[in-house]
C-alpha cells in the first residue's frame, strides 16, 4: 500500500533522534499544512515482555488484545507523543501492537486521517507492510551493524535519507528535501535530490 502524505522516520537503535527529526519536520510544516503525528510500538514475542530488555515502563501490559490505539492530548508532557503536539501537530496518536497485528492496527487507524494531512510517523517495523511518500532514517556513525536493530537493516535499504540528527547540517538538508505538495483535494511528500 503506497500512502502519498505520509514520512515514515525510523531509527538504528533508540536514543538517536527520530523524535527530534519528527518534531523539527512538523515545526517547518504546520504552519502550511494539517500534521498528523503517529508513534508506532511494536511488540514481538511474547506479550508482556519488555523488547528493550527493560522493565518497569508497562507499554507492553497495559493493554488488552493485540493492539490498542490511543490519542495523545497532553500538550505538556514528556513522552514522544506530547513532543509531537507541542511541535504543531494537530493530532496524535500511539499504536501499541503485537507484531502479527501491526497492519491491523494501522489500517484501523488509517481510515480516520484526512486525505489531506501530512502523516508523520514513527517507526521501522511498518516499512516491511507499507511504501511511505519519504522514509528517513536516524542513525549515529558509533552504532556497529551489530548493535543495529533487526528492523533498521531492511529499512535503511529503502531509505531516503539516512541522518545523524547531531549533525545539523545533515539534519537540515534532509528537512529541506522532503517537499510537501498539495494533489488532487490532498497532499503528497516526496524527497528532492539525491540520498544523504
Amino acid at each position: 500500500m503506497f500512502i502519498p502524505n505520509m514520512l515514515l522516520v525510523g531509527s538504528v537503535a533508540r536514543n538517536t533522534g527520530k523524535t527530534t527529526f519528527c518534531t523539527e519536520f512538523i515545526r517547518k510544516w504546520a504552519a502550511q499544512h494539517d500534521i498528523v503525528g503517529i508513534k508506532v510500538t511494536t511488540i514481538y514475542g511474547e506479550k508482556g515482555r519488555c523488547h528493550h530488555g527493560d522493565e518497569g515502563c508497562g507499554v507492553c501490559t497495559d493493554f488488552v488484545g493485540d493492539f490498542e490505539i490511543v490519542e495523545e492530548f497532553d500538550h505538556s508532557g514528556a513522552k514522544d507523543t506530547s513532543g509531537l503536539l507541542k511541535a504543531g501537530a494537530s493530532k496524535v496518536y500511539w499504536i501499541k501492537a503485537t507484531h502479527h497485528c501491526l497492519a491491523e492496527a494501522f489500517g484501523s487507524l488509517i481510515g480516520l486521517i484526512p486525505g489531506n494531512s501530512v502523516i508523520v510517523c514513527e517507526s521501522n517495523a511498518l516499512s516491511a507492510l507499507l511504501r511511505p511518500a519519504v522514509i528517513v532514517v536516524s542513525s549515529r556513525n558509533d552504532i556497529s551493524i551489530e548493535g543495529m536493530k533487526p528492523s533498521a537493516k531492511p529499512m535503511l535499504e529503502k531509505a531516503d535519507y539516512i541522518v545523524d540528527v547531531r549533525d545539523q547540517g545533515k539534519m537540515q538538508a534532509a528537512l529541506d528535501g522532503i517537499i510537501v505538495e498539495s494533489a488532487d483535494g490532498g497532499c503528497r511528500l516526496r524527497a528532492a535530490g539525491g540520498r544523504l
